[in-house]
């Protein structure tokens, strides 16, 4: 039974948020060990690309799915995926179903947002949280797939992945987005540190947590609704784009006055798209923000709005640490199944 507005089907047992008690000494894996883990792709699998966002331009598109299919997969797109979108009721309805027949094809192995844009909180309200549930999948994206990344971890206990979008791809094996998406999906738990020559530390330390996050202002959007982020625990992986210093500081200032700041056990800010000239305010600002909070932060982390948009899994329990002038990611249990597929369909 799809989820109707006002009317969303009771919350799987999670202890409330507000007042909930400290989770310092709690591994954020066991408290999370209900996330179901999507099986690895193989070469000769089907990518299955939606578009519950905007439509995408078709020749990004088609470059997109050139380096799918240069890497060794096979690539089918949603029908309806270069529709101009007019956001009314029916078709919110019709993307919804078109994102659950994707998921449903037996054939498709994962699945990979088209594109961003806005778009993908109005499809919610019509999908069934079984349908995703009972056939674990491997979804990427990135920007507005936020939206859907939090429900699905929410909603559907699965682990996703933010990352690429398809019409982030380029062909031609040099692209460091490619290599990361390829590594994310095939194998369980990549042993590579996540991260590179741009990662700032803004505090030192070293924290172990389940990944969550994404695009801040999407994140924001889910305070109150039955899928709210679950920041218990977390690391959590933050990035913005073409907004201004003032409307950074807002949200974070609404996820802290919302509780999801508390207990929080370190912060990434990927690309944030602010001001260069805003960046030492900003730091100053963050650290005035958290004047409690002791756990590592870095800034500059290659994932969200800009190249190399590196592939992370969130839900997953990540280590991060941050030395003296940089930092990285590192997973501390597989992202995928270890065990071979199993479709509950």
């Amino acid at each position: 039974m799809t989820e109707s507005l006002g009317a969303y089907p009771a919350e799987p047992a999670i202890a409330p948020i507000d007042g909930a008690p400290s989770l310092a000494f709690t591994s954020a894996a066991s408290r999370q060990s209900g996330l179901a883990r999507p099986a690895p792709l193989q070469r000769g699998d089907t990518i299955g690309v939606v578009a519950p966002s905007y439509a995408p331009y078709p020749a990004w598109l088609l470059r997109g799915a050139q380096a799918m299919e240069e890497a060794g997969y096979n690539v089918i797109l949603q029908s309806e995926v270069e529709r101009e979108r007019r956001f009314h009721q029916r078709e919110d309805e019709q993307r919804a179903e078109s994102l659950m027949k994707m998921w449903s094809n037996p054939d498709v192995k994962a699945v990979i947002a088209a594109t961003g844009g806005y778009g993908a909180v109005r499809v919610i309200p019509y999908l069934d949280p079984d349908v995703f549930r009972r056939n674990p999948k491997a979804f990427v994206g990135y920007s507005d797939i936020t939206a859907l990344h939090l429900w699905l971890m929410r909603r559907a206990q699965l682990r996703v992945f933010h990352g690429p979008t398809l019409d982030d791809l380029f062909p031609g094996g040099a692209d460091p987005t490619v290599a990361s998406l390829l590594s994310a999906l095939t194998d369980p738990r990549p042993e590579t540190k996540l991260g590179g020559p741009s990662v700032r530390a803004v505090r030192r330390g070293r924290a172990v947590g389940r990944l969550t996050g994404g695009n801040l202002s999407l994140v924001q959007q889910t305070i109150g609704t039955p899928y709210e982020i679950d920041t218990r625990g977390a690391i959590l992986f933050l990035e913005e784009t073409r907004d201004p210093m003032s409307f950074v500081d807002e949200r974070l200032v609404h996820l802290r006055s919302a509780g999801l700041l508390r207990d929080v056990r370190g912060i990434v800010f990927g690309h944030l798209s602010i001001d260069r000239c805003e960046e030492d305010e900003f730091e100053d600002f963050l650290l005035d923000l958290l004047p409690d909070f002791h756990g590592p932060i870095l800034m500059d982390f290659p994932a969200g709005h800009d190249v190399p948009n590196l592939t992370l899994p969130l839900g997953t329990e990540v280590e991060l640490v941050s030395d003296e002038s940089t930092g990285w990611l590192t997973y501390t249990e597989p992202a995928l199944a270890l065990e071979p597929r199993l479709s509950l369909v």
